[in-house]
This record gives C-alpha cells, sequence and structure tokens, in this order.
C-alpha cells in the first residue's frame, strides 16, 4: 500500500501572507490541526510561455495549532518603541515551519507510519516535485524544481486505511488463532478449511508485536455465521477465540 491511496486530496491551506486570524478561524471551523501553507505558481507560470496556466501549489511549510497558540501565548510582536501588533495580525509565514520532512505519493504507507512515529508527527505532506522553469543562460541549462502539494497524510489517515484493510466497515467477525512457537500450522489449515467451505476471508494479521515471532493470528471472516468453519476448526483441534468478545482471561475454544 502506498501514500496516494490512503492520503487527504480535499485540502484546506492558507497563504504564507494570511493572518493568524484567518488561519485560526480555519482550524475552528474545520476541526484541524494542522494549515499547509502554499504559494500559488499559476501568476508565476503566466510569464513562463512553455508553461500551461494551471494551478500549481507550492509549498512553503505547515501552519500548526501550535504553532498558533505559541504565538498568542507570547502576547504581542514589538515593531517599535511605540507600535504593537497583536498576534491576530500576525503572518503565517512569521511563525509557520518549513515542514522540511515530507513524502512522495509513492511512498510506502509503512515507511511513512515510521516517519510520523520516530519523529513524533502528526501528519506529512505529499509533494511531488516538478519542473517550474530554468535559470539564465548564464547559469547554464540547470531545471529548477518545486515542491508542488498533492495530499497531505495524517495519523487519522493511517488508522482509516488500517480498519478499511481490516474489513472494519464490512459485516463479519473475527477469529484469535494461537500460533504456538510461532508455528503457523493452524493459520494456513483455517484458511484452507474457509476456501473448502467457500467462506470469504477479509484480512489476516500475524505480526510479532513485542517479540520477534507471531505468537497469535486474527483473521477477518466476510460472514457473520461461521458455524461450519468452526465445526471443522474444533474436528481438527484447532484453538480460537472471538475477537471481539476477548478479555485476558479468555480461554481459546
Amino acid at each position: 500500500m502506498i501514500v496516494s491511496e490512503v492520503m487527504t486530496t480535499k485540502l484546506v491551506t492558507v497563504a504564507p501572507d494570511d493572518t493568524l486570524s484567518h488561519a485560526a478561524n480555519l482550524l475552528r471551523q474545520y476541526q484541524f490541526h494542522h494549515l499547509p501553507v502554499v504559494r500559488d505558481s499559476s501568476a508565476i507560470e503566466a510569464f513562463e510561455p512553455n508553461h500551461s496556466s494551471r494551478r500549481t501549489l507550492l509549498l512553503e511549510g505547515l501552519l500548526t495549532s501550535h504553532d498558533i497558540e505559541l504565538a498568542a501565548s507570547s502576547g504581542t510582536l514589538s515593531l517599535s518603541d511605540v507600535l504593537q501588533q497583536p498576534w491576530q495580525e500576525r503572518r503565517v509565514i512569521e511563525v509557520m515551519n518549513r515542514a522540511s520532512i515530507r513524502v512522495s505519493p509513492n511512498t510506502s504507507v509503512a515507511a511513512a507510519a515510521q516517519i510520523l512515529v520516530e519523529r513524533g508527527l502528526n501528519c506529512l505532506p505529499v509533494v511531488e516535485y516538478e519542473r517550474i522553469g530554468q535559470t539564465s543562460e548564464e547559469q547554464g541549462n540547470e531545471e529548477e524544481t518545486q515542491a508542488v502539494l498533492v495530499g497531505l497524510l495524517t495519523r487519522s489517515d493511517l488508522l482509516m486505511a488500517l480498519a478499511r484493510s481490516l474489513g472494519a466497515f464490512e459485516p463479519g467477525m473475527q477469529l484469535i488463532l494461537p500460533l504456538p512457537l510461532g508455528d503457523l500450522t493452524p493459520l494456513a489449515r483455517t484458511l484452507l478449511l474457509a476456501a473448502e467451505l467457500h467462506i470469504h476471508v477479509r484480512s489476516v494479521i500475524a505480526a510479532p508485536l513485542h517479540i520477534v515471532i507471531p505468537l497469535e493470528a486474527t483473521v477477518r471472516l466476510g460472514t457473520i455465521n461461521p458455524t461450519p468453519l468452526l465445526a471443522r476448526l474444533q474436528e481438527e483441534h484447532i484453538q480460537y477465540s472471538f475477537a471481539d468478545l476477548q478479555r485476558e482471561e479468555d480461554k481459546y475454544v
């Protein structure tokens, strides 16, 4: 799975010269915690005969609710001995961060999630690097590139993608299969039995969490009537439990 499959593309953005008051209103209105700061390059492209006039958003940075809170808590910005500027009138470019950590649409979701966790971030800008012009002849024919914003990847996007991949929004149920010493035989046999009984399997997870080998597998079945499969599992002495009802003290069937 790659970032383009789960990222948010309907973006609410601000410009570098917008006021913090305007940005704060957008955050409240849409219940967001971050806003991409972009520069519309369509005006620039109008002077480039070899470029189309399509609207392109060049990423300048990110503005978060925390950035605004810090600006507000600092009170006013001194412009002179007699003139004071309220934080609401300050410009986005003054307090935004440059969002130097970015991903591309083809970045794997696993890699993006690792970046979010390791860097303690809540979102990542998704950019494509495009040529927007050339330098002068004196500087050679080197192409100039800019980061074009195409989406935003948030922790919420990752959680929703995980839920969808697990079939959480589809009717069905989950079985937990113990895997003694990491032996995948019970899981393999369960999948074969499900195929024989024409029971759809929506997802399978057998990943180690705290140790190096998986000790249990989660199988999401696309049915609310798994009785035939459960009967076969019992015949073959394959233990299972129901994920939705499982507690620490529950015993496997």
